[in-house]
């Protein structure tokens, strides 16, 4: 067979997430795109069965002894990329086990109740799954690919004043356990996206005023991550043969920290203290409330992050242009409102 002259742009590269259609596990009819950096394929776990049988005598493993196995196993993925106004229901939504239902979201750090739900359920619960889908260079190849089922398992939101304009950029890690047949997993037709959006979110969106221990500080750059991670209960859900019966959220629990980097003087200089905390033996310190907020504005915000409640975790310099002081803050569930989220586009 001669070489194939055809060469490609890896800008061609595309990766698109849409809410499951009508049901869990159903693969979504409408796609945002993404605007990443990089694509990585999503990674197939499927059982890889070598063995001995014994019956034949060779020096190698024989081609009768190995199989692929892909029902009940799971399919992994991560993607990157700048946050837009579309983007930040689908995500944040997601990552919290909640439905795309509002521009705001609360935790209850308080509740003893893990969000639940079911393969294949059409109920409102539908949409706490989501399809990624990822598009190679067309029709000439097999390299494209949907993946249904999919729970995002940690995400984190980060932006630099002075990087990429100030834009806010994510980074999403997501689990699947909807079986996909081997044989017929990818495609030679590639998934329609929405264009490219302009609705970029903006680290200033949330500038008007950010608190620490509810003091004034100034953002040097900003980083928040929230893990809440899946247990796949069951083998079978809907009568189809190795999905999960129960999605269960938040077990052993559901982790949300903000890692600020922020100017240094006196009004941060006591978090060095609260890092210690107080005394051997006493609990560890909380910060004075809100434990971290950034707002758009003084009352009735449309964008605002808040952690009521907060332990410092870590502390350190930041020796940049101007001596910043990189801190750690873990939100804790003492409150109704423990974690409290704005974006109204």
């Amino acid at each position: 067979m001669a070489i194939n002259s055809s060469f490609f742009s890896s800008k061609e590269l595309s990766v698109g997430v849409g809410i499951d259609n009508a049901a869990v596990g159903t693969a979504a009819t409408s796609y945002e795109s993404i605007e990443s950096e990089s694509v990585s394929p999503p990674t197939f776990n499927d059982v890889k069965i070598e063995r001995r049988g014994g019956s034949g005598s060779g020096l190698m493993t024989a081609t009768t002894d190995m199989f692929h196995w892909g029902k009940g196993a799971t399919i992994e993925g991560s993607v990157s990329g700048l946050l837009t106004d579309e983007l930040v229901p689908l995500l944040i939504s997601n990552v919290l086990g909640t439905p795309v239902s509002s521009n705001s979201w609360t935790v209850n750090g308080t509740s003893t109740s893990n969000t639940t739900f079911e393969h294949a359920d059409s109920s409102p619960l539908s949409n706490k799954t989501l399809t990624f889908a990822y598009n190679g260079v067309g029709s000439s190849t097999d390299d494209c690919v949907k993946v249904p089922g999919c729970v995002i398992t940690s995400l984190t939101l980060s932006a630099d004043p002075n990087e990429d304009g100030g834009r806010m950029k994510f980074d999403a890690s997501w689990v699947s356990r909807t079986p996909i047949a081997i044989g017929s997993t990818y495609a030679s037709t590639a998934t329609s996206f929405t264009a490219y959006r302009e609705t970029y979110v903006y680290l200033g969106d949330y500038g008007y005023n950010t608190k620490v221990d509810n003091a004034d500080v100034l953002l040097k750059s900003f980083a928040m991550t929230i893990e809440n991670p899946i247990v796949f209960g069951g083998f079978g859900g809907n009568a189809t043969e190795g999905a999960p019966q129960t999605y269960v959220r938040s077990v052993p629990e559901m982790a949300i920290t903000v890692n600020p980097v922020l100017k240094y003087d006196a009004n941060c200089a006591q978090l060095w203290e609260d890092a210690r905390g107080s005394d051997d033996g006493v609990q560890a310190e909380t910060l004075t409330s809100p434990a971290f907020e950034m707002t758009s504005a003084a009352s009735d915000a449309n964008r605002t992050i808040s952690i009521t409640d907060g332990t410092v975790t870590e502390v350190s310099w930041d020796e940049g242009d101007y001596l910043g002081l990189n801190v750690a803050i873990k939100a804790r569930g003492d409150n109704a409102t423990s974690f409290y989220l704005k974006h109204t586009p």
